[in-house]
This record gives structure tokens, C-alpha cells and sequence, in this order.
């Protein structure tokens, strides 16, 4: 089994089930690129 026959087996029906990619105009992406680099998210940080 390679990585593609995983996602097709087992990681797309279970985003299906959650509701992910089933709304309108709504996708999932497959491969999101980050770049080289200090990553930053964009939610709420947590600072001890």
C-alpha cells in the first residue's frame, strides 16, 4: 500500500464522515506547501 492508496482507503472517508470537503464550495487540500522558514500560526498562541 503506497501513500495515495492510503488517503483513496482510509483518510478520505474519514474527513468525509467528519463533514470536511462535503459543504459547498468548501475543498480540503491535499498538499499544503510551507515554506522554509519560522512557522507562525494564525490562531491563539499560548505564552508560558
Amino acid at each position: 500500500m503506497n501513500e495515495a492508496d492510503t488517503n483513496v482507503e482510509h483518510i478520505d472517508p474519514a474527513l468525509k464522515a467528519a463533514g470536511w470537503g462535503v459543504v459547498e464550495g468548501s475543498h480540503v487540500l491535499r498538499e499544503y506547501p510551507i515554506p522554509l522558514g519560522r512557522i507562525e500560526g494564525c490562531g491563539w498562541a499560548r505564552v508560558s
